[in-house]
C-alpha cells in the first residue's frame, strides 16, 4: 500500500518530539536530583577553597560568618582532633590545682546541646570545677565539667566512654580527671547573641559526630575529602570534610549546606507528568502534522510537476520560494523542463523538416517521372522517324524538335532541383539591400525579345526603393511573374509593372490584360506542375510560380494573385531598408 511522504514525516516527527519530551521527563525524574546534589557539592567545594584565603586574612570565625551571610553555608576550620580552630568568642579558662599541669582553655561549643545549653551561663569566675578529659598524647579534650551545683557534658563522647551504651571502639582512649578554678569566661551577653557557628545546633552536632569518629580512629586520620549526607526535620544537608595541612599541622575544613527538598518537588512533578505528557502529546501531534505538511509541500509539488514532465507537459513551472536545497532543486527542475521542452520542439521541427524533405524527394521523383515522359516520347518518335528514313526532307525539323525537348528537359531538371532546395527547409538565402527598380529594369531588358515578339505594351511605374532581400532570387521571382504574364497576354495587349511605397515595405505588382483566373485555378496556381486549362498549350515547365512562392516564403514576404477589371495582377512586398 502506498503511503504519502506527509504521513511518513508526520509519524517520524511525532516519534522524535515524543522521544525528546520523554527523555526530558525521564531525565528530570531520575537524574535531576543527582545533578542538583553534585552541583551543590561543586559549589560547596569552591567556597571551601575561598574560605582558606578569607581565614588567612580575617580569621577563621570572621570568614565563617561572611560565607554564611553571603552564601548560606556553614563552614569552619578544625584541628587534627576535630576541635574548632581559634575559638575567640565562646570559651572559659581554668587554672588547674596542680601547677605542673598548667591551665586549660576550653571552647564551650562542645557542650551546647541537650542537658547542657541551659546551664552554660551558670559558670562563673571563681567556681571550683572537676574536669573529665580524653587524653591523646599531649592533648586533653574535656568532655565533662562539674561544679558544686551544676555541670555540663559533651554527651557524644561521654556516652561512648561510660554507661550502658559504651562503645568498645573507644576502649583504647585514656581519660583523665582534673581539678581547678575558673579564671575567665567569654560568653555573649545573651544566649541568642552567640555568634556563628556556635548557635547552630545541627551544625555543631555534625561537628561532634565527626570529632567522635576521629577519636575512634586516632591511628587512621582522614586522608581524603569525605562527603556525607545528613537529615534533620525532613530537611537534607550535604557535608564535606577536606583535610588540609598548614605549617606542618594537619587540620580539616568542615562545611555544610542545605539541600532543598527536591524529593518533594519531584514527587509533585511525577503526579503532574500525566497531565503534562497528555498536553505535550496533543501539542506534538498538531505540531508534527503542520511541520510535515509544510516540509512535504514543495516535494509534493515537485512530484506533481515531474509527473507532468514525464508526460511531456511543460506548461507549469515549480515556484521557487527559498534559496536552500529545495529551492535549488525546484530551479534545476524548471531549467531541465525548459531545456527538454526546447529540445523536443527542436526535434519536432527536425522531424517535420525530415518529413518535408522526404515529401520533396517523392514529389521530385514523381514530378520528374511525369514531366519527362512527354519529351522522351517526342525524342523517341523523332529518332524512330530518322532511323527508318521516313520524311528525309524534314530531317532538320526533327533534329530541331529533339534539341528543343532537350533544352526543355534541362530547364525542367534545373527548376525541380531549385524547387527541392527551396522546400528543403535547410536553405537560408543571404539578405542584403538592393535597388528594386534597377532589378526590375534588368529583368525587363532580358525578356524584351519575348515582349516584342507578341507586340505587347510594357509600362513601368517605378520609384527608387532600397529593399532588403536576395537580389538574385527576387529577380527570378520577377522573371517568373513577368514570363507568366507574357505567356498569358494576347498580342497587342498591355503589361504594367508597378512599385508602390507602403511605408516600411515596398509592393511590387505585375499586371497583365487578359482572361481572369477562375477561383479553382487561384487555389491551385502555386502548386508545382499545375497549369490552368487555358495555359496548357503554352510552353513551360509548370514550376515557375511554385519556385516564386518558395522564394517569397523564404523572404517571409506577403504575396498573392488577384483578378482586376481587365486582367490578372501578381504582387509581393519586401521590407524597405531603414
Amino acid at each position: 500500500m502506498k503511503k504519502s511522504i506527509v504521513f511518513k514525516w508526520f509519524v517520524l516527527t511525532t516519534l522524535l518530539f515524543s522521544l525528546m519530551f520523554l527523555f526530558i521527563g525521564i531525565t528530570q525524574n531520575y537524574f535531576f536530583e543527582r545533578y542538583y546534589i553534585n552541583k551543590k557539592s561543586d559549589i560547596l567545594k569552591m567556597h571551601m577553597n575561598e574560605y582558606l584565603g578569607l581565614a588567612a586574612k580575617k580569621g577563621a570565625e570572621a570568614a565563617s560568618e561572611k560565607l554564611y551571610k553571603d552564601n548560606h553555608i556553614w563552614i569552619t576550620k578544625l584541628d587534627e582532633y576535630g576541635r574548632i580552630w581559634d575559638v575567640d568568642n565562646y570559651y572559659i579558662e581554668v587554672k588547674l590545682k596542680n601547677e605542673s599541669q598548667g591551665n586549660l582553655r576550653i571552647p564551650m561549643y562542645s557542650f551546647e546541646g541537650e542537658f547542657s545549653s541551659d546551664v552554660l551561663f551558670s559558670l562563673k569566675v571563681g567556681d571550683e570545677v572537676v574536669i573529665d578529659t580524653v587524653n591523646i598524647v599531649n592533648e586533653r579534650i574535656p568532655y565533662h565539667i562539674q561544679t558544686n551545683s551544676t555541670g555540663v557534658v559533651n554527651l557524644n563522647i561521654a556516652n561512648r566512654l561510660h554507661g550502658p551504651h559504651a562503645d568498645k571502639a573507644y576502649d583504647h582512649l585514656s581519660t583523665g580527671l582534673y581539678r581547678g578554678t575558673v579564671t575567665k569566661t567569654v560568653f555573649p551577653e545573651r544566649a541568642e547573641y552567640i555568634s556563628f557557628p556556635y548557635h547552630e545546633p545541627f551544625f555543631l552536632k555534625q561537628l561532634k559526630e565527626f570529632q567522635v569518629g576521629l577519636l575512634a580512629n586516632t591511628s587512621k586520620p582522614l586522608q581524603h575529602t569525605e562527603e556525607r549526607r545528613a537529615i534533620e526535620n525532613f530537611a537534607e544537608y550535604k557535608v564535606i570534610i577536606k583535610p588540609v595541612i598548614e605549617n606542618g599541622a594537619t587540620g580539616y575544613i568542615f562545611a555544610m549546606t542545605s539541600l532543598q527538598p527536591v524529593d518533594e518537588a519531584i514527587a509533585v512533578m511525577r503526579q503532574f507528568y500525566p497531565y503534562y505528557f497528555g498536553f505535550i502529546f496533543l501539542y506534538v501531534i498538531v505540531l508534527a502534522f503542520v511541520f510535515s505538511k509544510w516540509l512535504a509541500k514543495p516535494l509534493i509539488s515537485i512530484n506533481r510537476i515531474t509527473g507532468q514532465i514525464a508526460n511531456l507537459d511543460f506548461r507549469e513551472k515549480l515556484p521557487v520560494r527559498s534559496e536552500d536545497e529545495i529551492g535549488q532543486l525546484s530551479q534545476n527542475i524548471n531549467d531541465l523542463s525548459s531545456r527538454i521542452e526546447t529540445h523536443i520542439d527542436q526535434l519536432k521541427q527536425d522531424l517535420d523538416k525530415e518529413k518535408q524533405l522526404e515529401n520533396t524527394r517523392k514529389e521530385f521523383i514523381a514530378g520528374v517521372s511525369h514531366e519527362l515522359k512527354t519529351p522522351l516520347a517526342v525524342m523517341k518518335s523523332c529518332l524512330s522517324i530518322l532511323k527508318d528514313g521516313i520524311a528525309v526532307k524534314k530531317r532538320e525539323h526533327y533534329v530541331q524538335a529533339m534539341d528543343d525537348e532537350i533544352q526543355r528537359m534541362d530547364l525542367l531538371v534545373v527548376n525541380m532541383l531549385d524547387l527541392a532546395k527551396f522546400k528543403s527547409g535547410t536553405y537560408r538565402p543571404e539578405m542584403a539591400p538592393f535597388e528594386i527598380d534597377k532589378a526590375i529594369t534588368e529583368v525587363c531588358r532580358s525578356l524584351a525579345e519575348q515582349i516584342q515578339e507578341k507586340t505587347l505594351s510594357l509600362t513601368l511605374k517605378l520609384c527608387p526603393q532600397m529593399v532588403v532581400g536576395h537580389k538574385g532570387l527576387i529577380s527570378r521571382v520577377i522573371t517568373n511573374f513577368l514570363s507568366n504574364a507574357i505567356q498569358h497576354t494576347e498580342q497587342g495587349q498591355a503589361i504594367i509593372i508597378t512599385v508602390r511605397d507602403k511605408g516600411q515595405t515596398a509592393e511590387i505588382s505585375i499586371e497583365n490584360q487578359g482572361k481572369p483566373i477562375s477561383e479553382e485555378d487561384r487555389k491551385r496556381i502555386w502548386d508545382q506542375f499545375y497549369r490552368a486549362e487555358a495555359r496548357t498549350a503554352k510552353a513551360g515547365t509548370g514550376l515557375g510560380l511554385s519556385i516564386a512562392k518558395e522564394i517569397l516564403e523564404l523572404h517571409q514576404a506577403v504575396y498573392g494573385v488577384a483578378n482586376t477589371s481587365d486582367g490578372v495582377r501578381f504582387f509581393f512586398a519586401l521590407p524597405v531598408q531603414p
